[in-house]
């Protein structure tokens, strides 16, 4: 099986999910064929991360409990600068993203079911405060789909995309950084996904087709944007019918990357354990693969040509899937790092 290897320059910015004394943004570096990981800044649960487009600023989600915090760093090689760290003003803050112009940044409050829109200074820094969006919904599953449930947020061009799990929802908003608070955003459409998909991640394949990972429905769907829930594309994720092996007997599916090329998608089953591959270039989905992780709990997934890397919350590993022809032929072991729950390529 072929070796990963980073490009020239390149490093991994780990968040290493715990509590804060031990855990936060870390980096990894291969040296002579060694990985190394140094602790850039300590951080209690950070759960996600995401870059800013233009400028070597990294921004990132933390907390699990009723107060939820967001931080930004400035990145040069084995430092990084805090650039604001605040209250998310919300609870369970676990996605984020930046507009392609740089200005805004938007944050998933998951529990308390809104989107947290912070302006951002030209050094990419926190400018003035945090206001919140109140999103509204529900689905068939009472105790996980009692009102909307933000858990990601990206754009498509200057639309911004919010897949929602509690309303089994996807929401394009319109952009206006001239209306202040949260007039700059504005709801235009809301796609239904199958009913309880419980819609977790997404990503936009080459056609303009999303494909969405199911948290609560254990499926992915595949679908157009405003075409009606019924004619999407519905499959179970997984091959297996056994109860789970890490944190529940329910599988609990979490990200989902697409390939460079968008001929397949990676699919992370949690509870089993697995990663499934769909072929994904034709009207229908197939399931070409699934295999064992070897991590616990793949918490987050990143897809590059050769290799899909797989951080293991629960097994503190990452982990890589060599691939030929898009498709996993093995794992290897990369390197420990306790609580791996995100992974980001870093220049």
């Amino acid at each position: 099986m072929s070796e990963f290897r980073l490009a020239e320059g390149q490093s991994l910015l780990v968040a290493s999910r715990g509590v804060f004394e031990l855990h936060g943004l870390t980096r990894w570096v291969q040296q002579d064929g060694t990985w190394r990981g140094k602790t850039l800044a300590r951080v209690n649960q950070l759960s996600s991360l995401a870059r800013h487009p233009s400028l070597p600023v990294v921004y990132g989600t933390s907390r699990v409990g009723l107060e939820g915090e967001i931080h930004a760093w400035r990145v040069a090689g084995d430092s990084a600068m805090t650039l604001g760290e605040k209250s998310s003003d919300g609870a369970e803050p676990c996605h984020l993203t930046v507009d392609p112009s740089g200005r805004l940044l938007i944050v998933t409050n998951y529990t308390t079911s809104t989107l947290g829109l912070q302006r951002l200074a030209a050094d990419g820094s926190f400018d003035g405060p945090i206001v919140q969006l109140k999103l509204s919904g529900g689905g068939p599953e009472r105790e996980r789909q009692d009102d909307a449930h933000p858990h990601q947020v990206f754009f498509i061009g200057e639309t911004l995309v919010v897949i929602d799990l509690g309303a089994d929802l996807v929401r394009e908003f319109s952009l206006d950084l001239t209306k202040p608070g949260t007039d700059a955003l504005t709801q235009v459409r809301a796609t239904a996904v199958p009913a309880n998909t419980g819609p977790r991640h997404a990503v936009v394949l080459p056609d303009g087709r999303l494909a969405v990972s199911g948290e609560l429905g254990s499926n992915l769907v595949v679908g157009r944007l405003g075409e009606p829930a019924s004619s999407w594309a519905n499959l179970r994720s997984t091959r297996q019918s056994g109860p789970g092996k890490t944190r529940w007997s329910r599988n609990y599916p979490g990200d989902i990357q697409r390939a460079p090329d968008g001929r397949h998608v990676y699919f992370a089953n949690r509870s089993l354990d697995t990663i499934s591959t769909f072929e994904v270039s034709g009207a229908t989905p197939v399931l070409v693969s699934e295999l064992d992780s070897q991590a616990q709990w793949p918490q987050h997934l990143l897809a590059t040509e050769s290799h899909v890397l797989v951080a293991g919350w629960d097994s503190s590993t990452v982990k890589a899937l060599p691939l030929a022809n898009g498709v996993p032929t093995g794992v290897t072991q990369l390197f420990d790092c306790p609580g791996a729950g995100w992974l980001l390529l870093w220049n």
